[in-house]
């Protein structure tokens, strides 16, 4: 285990699996903006600029280490001056485990976990650090929204369980977060490292906020903490994350003995439902026209059959299920 250097504020965990299913413009675009607010971040009361660590965390079974030091050479040259980076060789580990290695590995007595696919906001890591201030904070999650840029991200951006952008910058509790935008002290993460659900691609960040939350570990949001996220890359793409999201939330649901087909029906309907709704009563706040509300509709009614049809397979075949419904499509 890496003892901790009190020279280094912050360990920025970036893991290297959403690249492959984002493109890889989006992943340029995250470092070089994390490095123009690593290099901003301010200097502390006697004028010592803070120190930060970066651990791009990598299957070596899927890449090298000179793909991941290439890449970082072509976009971002000149890295930030007050950030070590480290490439970290993580074979066979996914998306979850990848994360738990960072926190093992950082030096930083904050570990804040970004992903890959997701970009910053300006003053995206200064709002989410200073939420530590307050002492009651111990974990602290961004605001993470869909990316609105055509009529499919606008349509996903409604229909789509990420929440739409905050525009407001407030510090409020909260019980659940998404992993690609949080951020812990060292010791809580060390304590608390995520448990990958069995099959299932993600979801061991409900489960951690769950428990987070019945432990009375001050759990937050910094809604001025903000990233976007892509929409799926494609239409296989679109298939799999609703067929994937379909199987995860049955296999939660399961430990909650929630996992009745009558228990399915009823989320499926309740977040179709909930879809149609934001679509129709929210569509301006992602700059969707009325002339395009009937697509939406059909794009959001498309995403959540493929959302169901992932739930069937999973109880039809679900050896099959395990090999086939995943994010890799």
């Amino acid at each position: 285990m890496v003892c901790t250097s009190s020279a280094i504020l912050a360990t920025i965990v970036i893991e290297w699996e959403n690249i492959q299913l984002a493109e890889a413009d989006r992943c340029s675009k995250m470092l070089a903006e994390l490095m123009r607010q690593i290099d901003a971040y301010p200097a502390d009361s006697a004028g010592t600029p803070p120190q930060f660590e970066v651990l791009l965390v990598f299957d070596e079974q899927k890449m090298t280490a000179g793909d991941i030091h290439e890449f970082c050479r072509q976009c971002i040259p000149n890295a930030a001056r007050q950030a070590t980076i480290r490439v970290l060789p993580s074979p066979g580990l996914g998306y979850y485990e990848q994360k738990n290695l960072g926190a093992r590995e950082a030096q930083g007595s904050i570990v804040v976990f970004l992903d890959s696919d997701v970009i910053p906001e300006a003053g995206w890591l200064a709002k989410l650090l200073s939420s530590f201030d307050n002492p009651a904070v111990n974990v602290v999650c961004g605001n993470c929204f869909l990316a609105a840029e055509d009529v499919v991200s606008k349509s996903l951006a409604l229909a789509w369980f990420f929440p739409l952008r905050e525009a407001s910058d407030s510090l409020l509790p909260r019980d659940s977060f998404f992993a690609n935008n949080v951020a812990f002290r060292r010791h809580v993460a060390l304590a608390n490292p995520f448990v990958p659900l069995e099959g299932t691609s993600r979801g061991a960040c409900r489960m951690l906020a769950r428990r987070l939350t019945a432990d009375r570990v001050g759990l937050f949001i910094n809604t001025g903490a903000r990233v976007s996220h892509p929409a799926p890359n494609g239409f296989r793409h679109l298939v799999a994350r609703g067929a994937t999201q379909g199987r995860d939330n049955l296999l939660f649901n399961r430990l909650l003995d929630r996992g009745s087909l009558g228990s399915s029906l009823a989320r499926a309907f309740r977040l179709q439902t909930r879809a149609w709704r934001r679509i129709l009563l929210e569509h301006r706040k992602v700059g969707l026209g009325v002339l395009g509300i009937p697509a939406a509709l059909a794009i959001a009614s498309f995403y959540y059959v493929c959302y169901f049809a992932g739930d069937m397979l999973t109880r039809i075949a679900p050896v099959w299920a395990e090999h086939h419904v995943t994010l890799e499509g």
